[in-house]
C-alpha cells in the first residue's frame, strides 16, 4: 500500500516538474529577442558592424584572468539582475562566452571588443581599458537594460568589432554646487552619466560667492555660515533673476544650501575611482569668495560684504592678500583639502577677480609697496603664485582659469582657457599644460536654441552643432606646443539651475559632445553620423526617465517683416528633416503642410511646426503667434519728427540683445504713430525687454494721446507701473494698455524709464535704457 502510495507520488510530481519545464520553455519562447543598435557615443576609433547578434543568457560564462578582471566584470554584470532577474556567471579561466584578455600591445585606456554569434572577446592591457569597453558594451544592449524593472526580452548584442583608445587622456565634467547645491546621491548619478561617457576627470566647484559646501574641520564656520544663503531660488522657466535677486537682511534667515562631510566626500572620490574617475577639488581665490569672507571676515577687504551672495555679484568678494592671516588660512583649508582628495591636481579658481576693494584696502596696498609691485594685477599674480607654492609643497598642480596670467602666469600651473582659446594658446607657448574649456564651445549652462522657443536659463548660447564642431588643439600651435593640451571638459554652471530636471536638459545632449571631441579623434567625427547615434540615445534617457532637450531637432522659427506681410523662414540644426506645420494653432502632422522654403502670412496666425524624420515626429512643437494690425506700415517719428523705421514694420523682437527689432531709447519714450487714414483703435500693445545687468528696463509709465489732426492730442490711457520695472533679471515683459474706442489719426506714446537706476542693481545710479519692438494697435 505505501509503495502505491508512493509511486503515485512520484507519477505526481514528476507530471509537476514536467510541467514546470514546458511552462518555462514556453516562457523562453515568449520572450522577444531584442537587439542592440551599434551607436556608440563618444564615436570608437574603428567599429566595422556585421549581420547577426550574439545573445547574453542566464547560462552566458564571462571568463577572467584574475581577480582584477573579476571586479569590473562583476560590477557591470551584476546590473543584469535587475532587469533580468539574474546575473551571468563570472570564472577565472581561459575561455568563456565572453572572454577578458591582457594585450599588452593596447594603449592604456583603449580596447578591443569583437562580438561573434557565438562568443564576445574583450582585449585590453590595463584595468580601465577593460572598464571601458564595458561601457561600449552596454551602449550595444537593447534600450530596455537601461530601464529599472524587470524586462521581457532577450539581450542581444549586434555582431562588431571595435578597436578603440581616447584622443585625449583630460575628459572632463565640471558641476557647480555652489550656486546649486546637488546632495551625495546626486554628485553620485553625475558620476553615472560621466562613466557611460567614458569621461574622466571630475571638476568640483565646490566654492563661490553663493556657497561653501566642503566641511573644513580647522575652519567650522565656512559651513557653519557659508554654506547658507536666503532662498530666492526660482523654478519659473520664463523668468531669469539671478543679477537681481535682493540681498540678504539682517533680519533675514538663511535657509538654502547644504555641504558635504569629510565622510561624504571620501565615499564619493571611492565611488568615482571605481569607475576610472578622479576627482579636482576648486576652491575659489582671490575672487569669488563673498562665502568665505562672510565666515571669516578678518582675511577680507574693506567694503565686505557681511553675507553669503543670494545671487550674481560682482565686487566686494575678495580675499585680502595684504595680510598674513590671509595666506594662513588659506594655508591650513588647502592642506585640509588636499588631505581629502588624493589627486594630484588642485583648482584655485583665479578668474574674474574685481580688484576694487584693493584699491582702497590699506593692508593690499601695503603689500604692493613692500613687493614693489605696479599693479593690482601684479598683486594677484603676487597671491596666486604664494597660493602655488603651498600647492607645491604637497607634490600637487594648481590649476587655475586663464585670468591667472594676468601680471605674470605661476611657474608650474596648469590653465584651464575658458575666455576663447587665447589664454591657452598662451600658455601651451609658454610650456604650460592646458585644459581647453572656451566658453563658446564648452559652457553647458547656456541657453540651446531659439530664444523664444527654450527655457529662459542661460545668459547666451551655445548650440549642439557649435559644441559638436570644436577642434581642441588650436591650429595656431605647433606640434609640440599641441602635446600640452591636455584634454577638454564641459562646464555646468547653475545659477539657471534650481532642480535636478533643469540640470539634465541643460547636460544632454550637449555633454555626449563634448565628449565625443574628448575621446574622438577630429578627423573622426561627423555630425550626420552623430545626430543619427542620438536617436538611440534619447531612447536610453526616455528609459531613465531624464529629461533632456531636442533642440537641435526641433523647427527653428524667424521672420521679417516688411509693414505689408510677414516673412516666416525655419530651419533645423540637424540636416535631413522635414518640417511640417499649421497657422491655425492646431498641432502639426504629417499630413499638414511642408515647409519648402519661406513663405509670407498676410494676416494674424499661429504658427506651430514640427520636424519629421522618417514620418516619425522629433523635437519638440515650435509654436510663435504673429500679429497683423492696424498701424502695420504706418509712419513713426521721433519728436524731433525724424522717421523711425521699426515700431511699424511687423517685426517682433526676441529675448537677445542682437535682435535688430528692438529700437532703443534713453530712460524716456516718445513718438508718434501716424495712420494714412482716420482710423478706430481701443488698445495698444508691444514687449519690452528687461535685461538688467546691462541696464535695459521695461518703462515705468507709459501715456498714450490720440489726435485726429497731429496737432491737438487727448490722453486716452497711462498706466503706471514701477514695480515692474524696477524688477531685475533678463525676459520680455509684454504690456497692453487697452482704452475706450476711439478714432484716430495720429497716435502718441509716452513713456519714463528709471533715472537712476536703484541701489543694489548692477548699474545703480546710472540711466536706464528703454527697448521696445513693434506697437500692435486693434
Amino acid at each position: 500500500m505505501n509503495i502505491l502510495k508512493n509511486n503515485r507520488r512520484l507519477k505526481y510530481f514528476s507530471a509537476l516538474i514536467l510541467s514546470l519545464i514546458l511552462l518555462s520553455s514556453c516562457n523562453e519562447r515568449k520572450l522577444e529577442l531584442q537587439i542592440g543598435e551599434a551607436h556608440i557615443i563618444p564615436k570608437p576609433i574603428n567599429l566595422i558592424k556585421s549581420e547577426g547578434h550574439f545573445e547574453i543568457k542566464e547560462s552566458s560564462i564571462i571568463a577572467v584572468e584574475n581577480e582584477m578582471q573579476e571586479n569590473i566584470a562583476s560590477q557591470f554584470f551584476s546590473q543584469f539582475q535587475e532587469v533580468a532577474g539574474w546575473t551571468p556567471q563570472i570564472v577565472i579561466a581561459d575561455k568563456g562566452d565572453i572572454t577578458f584578455s591582457t594585450n599588452k600591445t593596447i594603449e592604456a585606456e583603449g580596447y578591443q571588443l569583437k562580438t561573434s554569434a557565438d562568443a564576445i572577446n574583450i582585449e585590453a592591457s590595463s584595468k580601465a581599458g577593460f572598464f571601458y569597453a564595458l561601457q561600449s558594451l552596454k551602449q550595444l544592449l537593447p534600450t530596455a537594460f537601461y530601464k529599472n524593472t524587470l524586462q521581457n526580452v532577450r539581450w542581444g548584442i549586434p555582431i562588431v568589432d571595435i578597436k578603440d583608445n581616447p584622443a585625449f587622456g583630460w575628459r572632463g565634467y565640471m558641476l557647480d554646487v555652489s550656486r546649486h547645491f546637488f546632495n551625495k546621491e546626486q554628485v553620485k548619478e553625475v558620476i553615472d552619466y560621466m562613466t557611460e561617457l567614458k569621461l574622466n576627470r571630475f571638476h568640483w566647484h565646490l566654492a563661490d560667492d553663493q556657497g561653501w559646501r566642503l566641511e573644513i574641520k580647522s575652519y567650522p564656520k565656512l559651513t557653519e555660515i557659508g554654506a547658507w544663503r536666503v532662498d530666492y531660488n526660482i523654478t519659473d522657466e520664463t523668468k531669469s533673476n539671478w543679477w537681481g535677486r535682493p540681498e540678504q537682511k539682517p533680519d533675514e534667515k538663511a535657509t538654502y544650501g547644504g555641504f558635504y562631510t569629510q565622510e561624504d566626500v571620501k565615499e564619493i572620490i571611492d565611488y568615482a575611482k571605481e569607475r576610472y574617475i578622479e576627482i579636482i577639488p576648486e576652491i575659489d581665490m582671490p575672487g569669488h569668495a563673498q562665502a568665505t569672507i562672510a565666515s571669516y571676515p578678518e582675511i577680507g577687504c574693506v567694503n565686505a560684504e557681511p553675507y553669503v551672495a543670494t545671487g550674481g555679484v560682482f565686487k566686494n568678494n575678495t580675499y585680502n592678500p595684504g595680510k598674513e592671516e590671509t595666506f594662513q588660512f588659506a594655508e591650513t583649508m588647502l592642506n585640509e583639502v588636499m588631505d581629502l582628495f588624493p589627486f594630484k591636481y588642485v583648482h584655485i579658481g583665479g578668474d574674474e577677480c574685481s580688484k576694487e576693494q584693493w584699491k582702497v584696502d590699506p593692508h593690499a596696498q601695503q603689500r604692493m609697496k613692500d613687493e614693489n609691485l605696479k599693479d593690482e594685477h601684479e598683486l594677484q599674480s603676487y597671491f596666486i603664485k604664494r597660493i602655488e607654492k603651498i600647492i607645491n609643497k604637497r607634490n600637487r598642480i594648481m590649476i587655475g582659469w586663464d585670468e591667472i596670467l594676468e601680471g605674470g602666469l605661476a611657474p608650474n600651473a596648469t590653465v584651464m582657457s575658458w575666455r576663447g582659446e587665447k589664454g591657452g594658446i598662451a600658455s601651451a607657448k609658454a610650456g604650460h599644460e592646458v585644459i581647453m574649456t572656451p566658453s563658446n564651445y564648452c559652457y553647458i549652462d547656456l541657453k540651446q536654441g531659439h530664444d523664444d522657443l527654450e527655457p529662459n536659463l542661460g545668459y547666451s548660447r551655445l548650440l549642439l552643432s557649435t559644441s559638436y564642431s570644436y577642434k581642441v588643439i588650436p591650429e595656431a600651435l605647433t606640434q609640440e606646443e599641441g602635446r600640452l593640451i591636455k584634454g577638454i571638459q564641459a562646464n555646468m554652471w547653475t545659477e539657471s539651475i534650481s532642480d535636478w530636471g533643469k540640470f539634465t536638459y541643460m547636460s544632454f545632449p550637449r555633454t555626449y559632445a563634448i565628449a565625443e571631441s574628448a575621446w574622438t579623434p577630429h578627423e573622426k567625427k561627423n555630425w550626420n553620423d552623430f545626430t543619427n547615434r542620438l536617436y538611440t540615445q534619447f531612447n536610453r534617457l526616455d528609459a531613465q526617465e531624464v529629461r533632456y532637450a531636442v533642440s537641435a531637432f526641433s523647427p527653428w522659427i524667424d521672420h521679417t517683416g516688411n509693414g505689408k506681410e510677414i516673412e516666416i523662414q525655419m530651419k533645423t540644426e540637424v540636416n535631413g528633416l522635414n518640417i511640417h506645420y499649421t497657422l491655425d494653432g492646431t498641432e502639426p502632422t504629417i499630413q499638414s503642410s511642408k515647409y519648402n522654403g519661406p513663405f509670407s502670412i498676410l494676416e494674424t496666425a499661429q504658427l506651430k511646426a514640427r520636424s519629421f524624420n522618417n514620418d516619425k515626429p522629433v523635437g519638440y512643437v515650435s509654436a510663435k503667434k504673429f500679429l497683423i494690425h492696424k498701424a502695420k506700415n504706418a509712419k513713426v517719428f521721433d519728436k524731433q519728427g525724424k522717421r523711425i523705421e521699426k515700431l511699424s514694420d511687423l517685426s517682433y523682437g526676441s529675448l537677445s540683445k542682437g535682435d535688430k527689432s528692438w529700437c532703443h531709447f534713453l530712460d524716456a519714450v516718445e513718438f508718434d504713430v501716424v495712420f494714412n487714414e482716420e482710423t478706430q483703435v481701443k488698445q495698444i500693445q508691444f514687449d519690452a525687454l528687461r535685461f538688467t545687468i546691462s541696464g535695459i528696463y521695461p518703462p515705468s509709465e507709459i501715456e498714450v494721446f490720440g489726435s485726429t489732426d497731429g496737432k491737438t492730442f487727448k490722453l486716452l490711457t497711462k498706466k503706471e507701473q514701477l514695480e515692474v520695472a524696477t524688477e531685475q533679471g533678463r525676459n520680455k515683459v509684454n504690456i497692453s494698455l487697452p482704452f475706450d474706442a476711439v478714432n484716430v489719426k495720429t497716435l502718441k506714446i509716452k513713456a519714463k524709464g528709471l533715472n537712476p537706476i536703484p541701489e543694489g542693481h548692477h548699474k545703480n545710479g546710472s540711466r536706464s535704457h528703454i527697448w521696445i519692438d513693434e506697437i500692435i494697435v486693434n
